[in-house]
């Protein structure tokens, strides 16, 4: 029994990949985020780094937190199992929890991750409107995401570098990597390599359709106004985003973008935008 996590920076389309992945109909529906776990992963992370500090009084080793600590990670997964019957792979997403991806794969004995990138001026741009609608709202939140492109920048880079930088082999095995703008533009092959890289079976997936086993009422979150929500979700593939930063975003701001993430866009394989 296999346990799926999907990361990537907000906004990347890791709610699309997840409800890709949850076509199978060995894995839950798609659900909401799992961010209970994320303070899973960060007591362990955090307990590892102060271990001589403080947690030497508590535990006779760092081998010893970790393995409590696993305990607590697989009791919450094996709680979702018991949610949602018939479950035998687990597949869930929270994409704070991407950075600690490298200390789930030490706590889950059978964890298999997947990595969503997109272009980090698309990200970019989706993030400045939805700070913009939660500033709308008056929520506090929206201080966090500010028109400002070298925070933004670090934003995005905060979230990829503990994830891909991790060279541990077994780790990396474990590891999987999805471009959202291959996906959007030829979908029947990025469902089928995603298939032959998890052993998942993902024929129900229709590009084209609404998302199958979805637990999630996208409708009713789009008429309260969820400033995260997008009209996308739950609905067929589309390439309708791809390049739209170029609608929200000032030419001074792209350029100031593609100076800070010089790095993951040629990584990733983006283009400098047209001048």
């Amino acid at each position: 029994m296999t346990c799926y996590f999907v990361g990537g920076v907000n906004r990347s389309g890791t709610t699309l990949v997840q409800g890709l992945l949850c076509s199978d109909p060995t894995t839950n529906p798609l659900i909401h985020e799992a961010s209970y776990l994320r303070s899973v992963a960060e007591a362990y992370a955090f307990g590892k780094q102060q271990f001589h500090d403080h947690n030497e009084h508590y535990f006779d080793s760092v081998e010893e937190l970790r393995r409590f600590t696993a305990a607590w990670a697989e009791a919450f997964v094996d709680r979702v199992r018991q949610r949602y019957p018939g479950t035998e792979h687990v597949v869930l997403k929270h994409p704070p929890l991407t950075p600690r991806f490298p200390d789930l794969h030490e706590l889950l004995d059978d964890v298999r991750l997947v990595v969503v990138v997109r272009d980090p001026r698309d990200v970019a741009a989706s993030l400045v409107r939805v700070g913009e609608r939660l500033r709308r709202q008056g929520r506090s939140e929206g201080r966090s995401l500010p028109r400002d492109m070298d925070r933004l920048a670090q934003y995005y880079m905060r979230c990829y570098q503990p994830a891909l930088g991790h060279s541990d082999p077994q780790y990396q095995r474990r590891l999987t990597l999805v471009r959202y703008e291959d996906l959007v533009a030829d979908p029947s092959a990025a469902v089928a390599r995603l298939g032959e890289a998890t052993g998942l079976r993902l024929d129900a997936f229709d590009p084209e359709a609404a998302w199958p086993r979805d637990a999630i009422d996208h409708e009713a979150a789009r008429a309260e106004g969820n400033a995260w929500s997008s009209e996308l979700y739950g609905r067929g593939v589309s390439t309708g985003r791809v390049g739209h930063y170029v609608h929200v975003l000032s030419p001074d701001e792209i350029a100031a973008l593609e100076s800070a993430c010089a790095g993951p866009l040629a990584t990733f394989g983006y283009a400098a935008a047209r001048r």
